[in-house]
């Protein structure tokens, strides 16, 4: 339940030009809503005391139910930035785009006891936004695709590494096929596969303009856990584990998609290996318009005034400079590449606490 200090609060949230909600327990009952969120969700006051997942089954479907169930049980906060909603007014529907916070409110004990949500609808800074970036886009490709030219040598690194690496055991071993040889055969063949899938799509984007939006259905079951033992080769000082959970299929071209988590689960991997109890944990939710990862990790964590600056190119968090590898690349081409397939990347960190990190995959891939 709420605390009276917060209870003196209401009074101003009720008249802040922001829209604000109030969820007091872990079944988020909606406890406080101003005028401002009711416009926004084109709701009634009778909401007031009922769930929020039975007021808005869409928001259900959509994720946003999920999502804050996960701030309630962690107590790290959510933000994000033009995210797509539906907002029902009768029988007509709406998407809208809205930037919008899961504010977590803690106890002297550290848990949870309500979540204060604030959103902004930015639907005509969102549109505007996206006439200018395709326009931008149109006008400056060359060097649009130049940039991503320079990232493929950060990219074929990772694969190349693995296979130099498979070659040098090899040649310390004697003629005879061992189930070690066969195993490392199979690692640098893989590898090299990626590296021809990552050529692939770089030539592609160079004839076509634009990544190949192919209609594939590519299952992730066997492919990441054997991306992540990938990984974990390249940083043998991680001693922790890696907890995988659901992996639903997702459109799209397997090499940018092998480009995405490889560069999310190597900053996971990579940032925890200093930690003698590191935790990784990768699993997948369907919601109604897609499909949703999430890489969950316990390591460093990034400092708040920085998380948008890390999708920066050559940007890299102030406390990874004592980790050696790494270029500022990685984070700002799995954001391209993901949101030129219509898809959406955030990220939660707690400093010293770790990072989660959330990718939308569409159910329709967007032309680009």
């Amino acid at each position: 339940m709420m605390i009276q200090q917060d209870l003196d609060l209401l009074q101003v949230l009720e008249h802040s030009p922001l829209a604000c909600a109030i969820y007091d327990n872990s079944d988020l009952r909606i406890a406080f809503v101003n005028e401002e969120m009711l416009i926004m969700w084109c709701a009634q006051r009778d909401i007031l005391g009922k769930r929020f997942g039975e007021v808005f089954p869409s928001f259900r479907v959509e994720g946003f139910e999920s999502i804050l169930e996960k701030v309630w049980q962690t107590g790290i906060t959510y933000r994000a930035v033009d995210t797509p909603a539906m907002i029902i007014d009768g029988k007509e529907k709406h998407l809208r785009y809205f930037d919008f916070e899961y504010k977590a409110l803690l106890n002297e004990s550290g848990e949870t006891y309500a979540i204060l949500h604030t959103a902004t609808d930015v639907t005509a800074r969102f549109e505007v936004n996206s006439q200018l970036e395709l326009h931008k886009e149109q006008l400056s490709f060359n060097n649009d695709l130049e940039t991503l030219t320079h990232t493929l040598s950060h990219d074929v690194r990772n694969p190349l590494s693995i296979a130099k690496m498979g070659i040098e055991y090899l040649k310390q071993q004697n003629n005879n096929l061992t189930a070690d040889n066969e195993k490392w055969y199979e690692v640098i063949s893989g590898a090299l596969t990626n590296v021809e899938n990552i050529i692939q799509q770089t030539i592609q984007l160079s004839e076509a303009r634009s990544i190949i939006n192919l209609k594939d259905v590519n299952c992730l079951t066997d492919k990441i856990p054997t991306w992540c033992n990938e990984i974990k080769l390249l940083y043998p000082c991680f001693q922790g584990h890696i907890r995988i959970g659901q992996l639903l299929p997702i459109y799209g071209n397997i090499g940018a998609i092998y480009q995405v988590f490889m560069n999310i689960l190597s900053n996971a991997v990579k940032y925890s290996s200093k930690s003698d109890t590191a935790e990784i944990e990768i699993y997948s939710e369907e919601t109604g318009a897609g499909i949703v990862y999430f890489i969950k990790d316990n390591g460093i964590g990034i400092p708040e005034d920085e998380l948008n600056k890390v999708f920066s190119v050559f940007n890299r968090a102030t406390n990874a400079i004592e980790y050696n590898k790494g270029t500022g690349i990685g984070l700002s081409l799995a954001k391209r590449i993901i949101e030129r397939y219509g898809g959406s990347i955030n990220l939660s960190s707690t400093i010293g606490q770790g990072t989660l990190v959330r990718l939308f995959f569409p159910n329709k891939l967007a032309t680009v």
